[in-house]
């Protein structure tokens, strides 16, 4: 593709804002019931959909942050831009264990390179209330290694834990 006929990130932002905006113009005139439909043959709801696509695109720009802190990263798991397809392969244990030292990297990076200005802004995040970044930070990480000990007791419930671990 020539840089002629290529399309800017400035113009993709604005294409899918049109995209976007005329779905949330149909969501505003949908019922609950209706948003939570999906296809004849199943597949996602439009509930759903909605959901990834906000996801998604917190991802995305998450990752443009991550490439900001760390500039040696070039790589990203198709899960860390929000696309975890249902009926993708199943993870191996050397993927598992790569994804989670991406996060730790990214973690890593990150977290402590996040600006004072942005520690002290407050922001709400409905059913759980508004606090700084600074106070949400370690509920979020400890949210994170609340997870870590499900896993593992995932583990011990099925006699799989590893020796010595």
């Amino acid at each position: 593709m020539s840089t002629e006929s290529a399309v800017t990130p400035a113009q993709a932002a604005r294409e899918v804002d049109v995209a976007l905006g005329r779905l949330q113009s149909v969501v505003e005139r949908l019922s609950d019931g209706d948003l939570h439909l999906a296809g004849r043959d199943g597949g996602w709801t439009v509930a759903q959909c909605i959901s990834h696509i906000n996801v998604c695109t917190v991802m995305w720009l998450g990752d443009l942050q991550r490439l900001r802190d760390d500039p040696e990263l070039r790589f990203f798991f198709r899960e860390e831009i929000g696309h975890d397809l249902m009926g993708y392969p199943p993870p191996t244990v050397d993927r598992a264990a790569r994804q989670l030292q991406s996060t730790r990297r990214s973690l890593a990076h990150c977290v402590p390179a996040t600006p004072d200005d942005l520690l002290a802004r407050t922001v709400e995040i409905p059913d759980l209330g508004t606090m700084t970044i600074a106070e949400w930070t370690p509920l979020i990480t400890g949210h994170l290694a609340m997870h870590v000990e499900q896993a593992l007791d995932v583990l011990r419930d099925r006699d799989a834990m590893p020796a010595g671990a």
